[in-house]
């Protein structure tokens, strides 16, 4: 089997798994997050050994869910949140993907931190910094993640 039809088989899978769950279930299993950690342990396996085992690993561990999709245990959810930590570590650290609205957090956070400063020396006034350093945050952030999604860097 080549590994397209693999990732094909997986998507059904995964798309069975959520069309066959109740909304819960689904967004306890991450089922979103799924698909795309699927299409990018397919994009880096030929140049990665650890993409291509982790794919088998993942495309056994969601066969294994779909088997016993009507009766999931809270050891079931807990084994499946440590296996797409463990994939999701490896793909941002070895692959420098990030996850959606990362440079936001950070910028808004330095933002916030320079507005309170500016705020007070510049405009004796944290109430007038504030929202200016909250801003470009904001501005600065979406722009670099909006970056990156174009860039198919966005986990």
């Amino acid at each position: 089997m080549t590994e397209s039809h693999n990732e094909h088989q997986l998507n059904v899978a995964l798309e069975g798994l959520q069309k066959n769950s109740d909304e819960q279930v689904a967004t306890k299993l991450e089922l979103d997050k799924c698909k795309r950690i699927v299409q990018k342990l397919r994009s880096h396996s030929d140049d990665c050994a650890v993409c291509k085992q982790y794919f088998i690993e993942f495309e056994e561990h969601i066969l294994q869910l779909k088997e016993k999709q009507h009766s999931l245990t809270e050891e079931d959810f807990k084994q499946h949140k440590q296996t797409i930590d463990k994939i999701s570590s490896h793909l941002i650290k070895q692959h420098k993907l990030v996850t959606s609205g990362y440079y936001l957090s950070i910028y808004m956070s330095i933002g916030t931190s320079l507005g309170i400063v500016l705020g007070l020396l510049i405009f004796d006034n944290i109430g007038v910094g504030l929202p200016l350093g909250i801003g470009a945050g904001v501005a600065i952030g979406a722009s670099l993640d909006g970056n990156a999604k174009k860039k198919g860097l966005v986990l």
